[in-house]
C-alpha cells in the first residue's frame, strides 16, 4: 500500500490548474510544436496615422522579422536531423562569438592596423 501522507492534498491524487471560464484567456505556448501542428498566435497589429501607409508597412515588416514568423517558418517546412540541427547550432555560436571578438578590437597583431 502506498503512502500519500507526503503529498498535498489529503486524497493522494495529483492536482491540476482548472480550465479557465468563458472570458479568461490564457497563453498557452508548448514548448516543442511538430510540423503540421497548429500554432495559436497573436494577431499583429499596426496602425496608419495620416495616411502614411509606407511608413507602417516598414513597421509591419519590423514586427514581423522581431517574431521570427517567417524564419520559423521556413524551419518548420521541412525535417532537420538532431545530428544537423547541433551542428547549425554550434556554428551559429562560433560564428557570433567571433563576430563579438571583433567587435570589441579584439585582433590578433595591433601592429597591422597602422598604414605605412
Amino acid at each position: 500500500m502506498k503512502d500519500y501522507s507526503k503529498s498535498n492534498n489529503s486524497s493522494g491524487r495529483k492536482t491540476f490548474k482548472k480550465a479557465p471560464r468563458g472570458g479568461e484567456t490564457v497563453a498557452a505556448v508548448p514548448n516543442k510544436i511538430g510540423p503540421g501542428e497548429a500554432i495559436q498566435a497573436q494577431p499583429l497589429e499596426v496602425k496608419v496615422y495620416g495616411n502614411n501607409f509606407d511608413k507602417a508597412l516598414r513597421a509591419f515588416r519590423a514586427l514581423v522579422q522581431k517574431e521570427r514568423i517567417l524564419s520559423t517558418y521556413k524551419e518548420r517546412q521541412s525535417y532537420e536531423k538532431p545530428s544537423d540541427k547541433r551542428r547549425r547550432k554550434r556554428n551559429e555560436s562560433k560564428r557570433k562569438l567571433l563576430e563579438v571578438q571583433n567587435n570589441h578590437g579584439f585582433k590578433k597583431n595591433r601592429r597591422d592596423t597602422s598604414l605605412e
